[in-house]
């Protein structure tokens, strides 16, 4: 996916924000970009190895970004990603094993390299503009819902403004945030806004995934609509890219993401905060 993500995921483990990271590694599609780097890996290849090393680790990691520093400063978000996460791993020592610790500083290290290797790669006018346009638009899509009704990228334009939640089954903040999700749908509806999940392992219509998912949201009560649709479609490709869960951002009524997307689950104070500033944010624009 985007470069965009890999750096918002990295803020979000800066925050200790408790998401889950994805077990859904690896499964993005290849970018259309033509920078390669000595390897001739993309950038995409690269961040999919980086997913990759983090998850074959996932709960070691887990535990590093816990107590990794929230002090977030412009010299942080400019360091190369592996020497922060080396930073982290010798903070955290004392709650691994010798193992365990050399297998994090091992990952750590290789996650450097390829930081070098990205970080080498060419940067273009064309490349850089479209980054900005595929990150600051909702890609289209063609799906349906949880009961089968057909929707496409035009519920936006029937809403003042969208609250687009991704998530999956096996992720706890997302599921305990179900209920929020489902208050909020409700409030939000006198002002013309609405809910939407999409569960990414329900990606083209996996009939299993999508009985697990009804059955979290029925035990949550939660009643907002949840979609689906092609993995391999803009938007399928838009939600795989995604690296940390849940994931929520606001849309507008012609489609544009507000703002940044928010990581971690909205029933944390500070989220739930930024959230309604999107909302307002929304609502002020379609009143335009």
């Amino acid at each position: 996916m985007k470069r965009f993500f890999t750096w918002i995921t990295a803020l979000l483990m800066l925050l200790s924000l408790a998401a889950c990271s994805s077990t859904q590694t690896g499964t993005a599609a290849a970018s259309q970009q033509a920078s390669t780097s000595e390897t001739g890996k993309s950038e995409n290849e690269l961040i999919a190895e980086e997913n990759d090393i983090l998850a074959a680790n996932n709960a070691l990691w887990e535990k590093v970004f816990s107590s990794m520093d929230k002090n977030v400063t412009d010299t942080t978000l400019s360091s190369n990603y592996g020497d922060i996460l080396m930073s982290a791993v010798d903070h955290a020592k004392d709650q691994f094993t010798d193992e365990e610790y050399a297998a994090l500083k091992a990952d750590a290290d290789k996650i450097r390299e390829i930081e070098a290797q990205i970080a080498a790669l060419p940067q273009d006018d064309a490349a850089s503009q479209s980054m900005a346009q595929t990150t600051s638009t909702f890609p289209q899509f063609e799906g349906k819902d949880f009961d089968g009704n057909s929707v496409n990228s035009s519920l936006f334009a029937d809403n003042a403004f969208t609250v687009v939640n991704f998530w999956f089954s096996g992720c706890k903040p997302c599921v305990d945030e179900m209920d929020d999700l489902n208050a909020l749908n409700q409030r939000i509806q006198e002002q013309g806004g609405e809910v939407i999940g999409i569960n990414t392992e329900t990606l083209d219509g996996n009939a299993d995934n999508i009985a697990t998912a009804r059955q979290i949201l029925e035990q949550a009560g939660a009643a907002f609509r949840n979609i689906y649709f092609d993995s391999a479609s803009d938007a399928g490709k838009f939600a795989l890219g995604i690296m940390a869960f849940p994931t929520t951002c606001v849309v507008d009524r012609q489609g544009n993401i507000v703002g940044e997307p928010i990581m971690g689950g909205i029933d944390k104070e500070d989220n739930a905060a930024t959230l309604q500033k999107l909302i307002d944010e929304a609502l002020a624009q379609s009143q335009q």
